[in-house]
C-alpha cells in the first residue's frame, strides 16, 4: 500500500439508496454495495512531496448485494497512468444490530506500470459495526502485491447529522522482509445534495526519521 494513496471506504453511517454513500476518502473498504442498476462516479486529487495523483473510481451495482468497481490512477508528474483495477465487492452480511459488524468481500484484479508484477490479484475482507447513533467503526484486512503483503486499516467514523461525517484512521502495511509501514489520517466529508458529496482529507506516516505527509481533496457522485 503506497503510503500517500487514498484507498477508496465507505461511508459507515446508515443511508437509504438514493442518498451517496462513497468508499473515500479514507483507506479502510466498505461494505456498502451499490444497488442493482445505480451507477456513482468517485474522484479524487492526493498531493504529497513525493508524488500528485488523480485516483478516479466508476461504481455499478450489478445485482443485488454485489456491484463492479473500475479504478484508475493517473500520476500527475509524469503525466501517466500508474495502474488500474478492476474489483468485485460482495456484501456477505448486512447486521441489523449494534456492534455486530457488516462484512463484505472484494476481490481485485491490477495492472500497474510501476510495481514488480504487472498483473497481480488480491482480495479484501471488510467489516463495519455501528457505535452509536453517530459513531460507527470500520476496519479491514486486505493483501497486495500478490497476497505479499498484508494491508489494515481500522477507522473511527463520526457523523452528527445525514450531511457531514468525518473519520480518523490507522493504517498499517506487514510484510515479512521488511519493517512495517505505519500511518494516521484524519477528514471530513459533506453532502451537498443527496446524490453529491465533497471532501478533504490528510495524513501522515509514523515512527519514521522523516514523515511523509499527504492532502486529498474529491468528490463523489450519484446518478439517480
Amino acid at each position: 500500500m503506497a503510503t500517500t494513496a487514498l484507498c477508496c471506504t465507505s461511508l459507515a453511517v446508515a443511508q437509504n439508496d438514493e442518498n451517496l454513500n462513497t468508499d473515500r476518502p479514507d483507506q479502510s473498504e466498505g461494505v456498502y454495495t451499490l444497488p442493482k442498476g445505480q451507477f456513482q462516479i468517485e474522484n479524487g486529487l492526493v498531493f504529497s512531496k513525493e508524488e500528485s495523483s488523480d485516483n478516479l473510481m466508476l461504481r455499478y451495482g450489478l445485482i443485488t448485494n454485489t456491484e463492479l468497481r473500475l479504478e484508475a490512477d493517473f500520476d500527475l508528474r509524469t503525466p501517466d497512468f500508474s495502474s488500474t483495477t478492476f474489483s468485485i465487492k460482495q456484501r456477505l452480511y448486512e447486521s441489523e444490530q449494534r456492534y455486530i459488524p457488516s462484512v463484505g468481500l472484494i476481490g481485485y484484479g491490477q495492472y500497474s506500470k510501476t510495481d514488480a508484477k504487472t498483473y497481480t490479484f488480491d482480495a479484501c475482507l471488510a467489516f463495519e459495526s455501528s457505535l452509536t447513533d453517530q459513531l460507527s467503526l470500520a476496519y479491514s484486512a486486505r493483501s497486495s502485491e500478490q497476497f505479499k503483503n498484508l494491508d489494515v486499516t481500522a477507522q473511527v467514523n463520526y457523523a452528527p447529522n445525514n450531511k457531514l461525517w468525518s473519520f480518523v484512521e490507522y493504517y498499517a502495511s506487514y510484510n515479512g522482509m521488511r519493517a512495517p509501514e505505519h500511518n494516521i489520517n484524519a477528514g471530513i466529508a459533506y453532502l451537498l445534495k443527496p446524490n453529491f458529496q465533497i471532501d478533504l482529507s490528510g495524513g501522515r506516516t509514523l515512527w519514521q526519521p522523516e514523515p511523509q505527509y499527504f492532502v486529498g481533496v474529491g468528490i463523489g457522485y450519484l446518478f439517480i
